[in-house]
C-alpha cells in the first residue's frame, strides 16, 4: 500500500501544471494582504483548498481499481465526490466581493479573483473527467453521459446552496433535514425558486459545456 507521502507525490505530478497555476492565486493573495495590510480576500485560500478536494479523491481513486469495481469503496467514495464538487467552481460566484474602493488597484484585484476562480473551475472540471472514466467502467456510454449531465445540474445548484443559503458540504451529514427541508423550498417556493432554478440551470450548463470541452484526462 502506498504511503501517504507517495500519494501526495503522486497527486502533484499528475496536476502540476492545474496546481501551478493555484500557487500563483496565492502568490497573487499573498501579495495583496503584505501590500494593503488587508485580509479581506484570505477566505480564497480555504476555498481553494476545497476545490481541490474533488481532484484530489477521484485522483486517489483512478489508478486504484478496486475502489472503481466494489460497490461498498466506489458509491462511498462518489458520494463524497459529488458533496464537493460544487465547490470547485463555486469560487466563480466570488466575484461578488470586488470592490473599488480599495487601496489595491481594481485590475489586481480582477486578477487575483480570475486566478482563483480559474484554479478552481479547472480542479472540478478534471476531476469530473475523472469520474466520467470510472462510471464508463460501471455504466453504458449513453448512461454516463446522462449522469454527467445530471451531476453539471446537481453542481450548479450546489453553487446556489453554498452563495445564497450558506450551506457547507459537510452540512449533508451534519444538518440533513434542515438541509433537505431547505432544498425542498428553495425549488418551489417563490421568488426563491427563480434564482435557485436560474443559478442550476446557468451553472449546470456551464458546467456541463466545460467538462466537454476540457481535454481528456490523463
Amino acid at each position: 500500500m502506498k504511503t501517504l507521502k507517495s500519494v501526495i507525490n503522486d497527486q502533484f505530478r499528475n496536476n502540476a501544471l492545474l496546481i501551478t497555476m493555484a500557487c500563483f492565486a496565492v502568490c497573487l493573495l499573498i501579495t495583496r494582504v503584505a501590500i494593503a495590510r488587508s485580509e479581506f480576500y484570505f477566505f480564497l485560500a480555504w476555498n481553494i483548498f476545497l476545490a481541490y478536494v474533488p481532484l484530489g479523491i477521484t485522483g486517489y481513486m483512478i489508478d486504484r481499481p478496486h475502489l472503481i469495481e466494489k460497490r461498498h469503496y466506489f458509491y462511498p467514495l462518489f458520494f463524497a465526490w459529488l458533496m464537493f464538487l460544487p465547490n470547485a467552481p463555486y469560487i466563480i460566484t466570488d466575484f461578488i466581493h470586488l470592490k473599488r474602493e480599495t487601496s489595491i488597484p481594481v485590475w489586481f484585484d480582477v486578477l487575483l479573483l480570475i486566478s482563483f476562480s480559474l484554479s478552481g473551475l479547472l480542479f472540478g472540471i478534471k476531476s469530473m473527467k475523472h469520474m466520467f472514466l470510472m462510471l464508463a467502467v460501471r455504466f453504458n456510454y449513453f448512461m454516463t453521459w446522462g449522469l454527467m449531465l445530471v451531476i453539471s445540474f446537481l453542481a450548479g445548484f450546489g453553487i446556489y446552496l453554498g452563495r445564497f443559503l450558506r450551506y457547507n458540504s459537510w452540512d449533508i451529514l451534519h444538518k440533513p433535514l434542515e438541509l433537505i427541508q431547505c432544498i425542498f423550498e428553495s425549488l418551489t417556493v417563490c421568488p426563491e425558486c427563480k434564482t435557485s432554478w436560474g443559478m442550476t440551470v446557468g451553472f449546470g450548463v456551464f458546467m456541463f459545456l466545460a467538462f466537454i470541452m476540457y481535454p481528456e484526462a490523463e
